[in-house]
């Protein structure tokens, strides 16, 4: 379950991050995780909440999560689309799959809220 080292790892930098703005608590985080990051959500969030009592400044931080859909450019015709399979997708405008995917793969921190 890799999902608990990516909540560690990013328990680890808000701890850090905290320490540096000499925050009094971290209160929100917000993450954007695609479709195709290969990262259960409901685990990750499960994680990163039974492993946060263990940070003194995030005891109470709540974990937002964003999840990015899967989404595509057909370089044949220029459609853009989303998808809810992973596996073979084709353009929904020409069939073809001649394709270059834009989002899905995300794993990003949007933004953080802290008390000073």
């Amino acid at each position: 379950m890799h999902e608990t080292s990516i909540a560690l790892s990013l328990l680890n930098s808000l701890s850090e991050l905290a320490e540096k703005e000499r925050a009094k608590e971290v209160t929100k985080v917000r993450v954007r995780i695609g479709k195709l990051s290969g990262i259960v959500v409901d685990s990750f969030v499960f994680a990163f909440n039974a492993l946060k009592p263990d940070y003194p400044k995030l005891g109470r931080a709540e974990l937002l999560v964003e999840e990015v859909p899967s989404r595509y450019r057909c370089l044949d015709c220029g459609n853009e689309f989303e998808v809810e399979t992973i596996y073979f997708p084709e353009c929904t405008r020409c069939r073809s799959v001649n394709l270059k995917l834009i989002s899905g793969e995300e794993l990003e921190v949007v933004d953080v809220e802290i008390e000073v």
